[in-house]
């Protein structure tokens, strides 16, 4: 299972904004969300929507 980790939060446009890392391939999402945990889950669903998980070998 691929773990992620919160690189940082910001606010751009009036909207907060978060960098998160998935730490086994160093691949990096940028994704709007309110909370860290709502950013982990939509960095999560994206990894998977793109298939990295099933790409990248461990």
């Amino acid at each position: 299972m691929p773990e992620f980790e919160v690189l940082e939060s910001y606010v751009l446009f009036g909207e907060r904004r978060f960098r998160v890392r998935e730490k086994g391939s160093g691949i990096v999402f940028n994704v709007a969300a309110s909370t860290e945990e709502e950013a982990l889950d939509k960095a999560r669903d994206m990894f998977h929507r793109v298939k990295a998980d099933r790409v990248l070998k461990p």
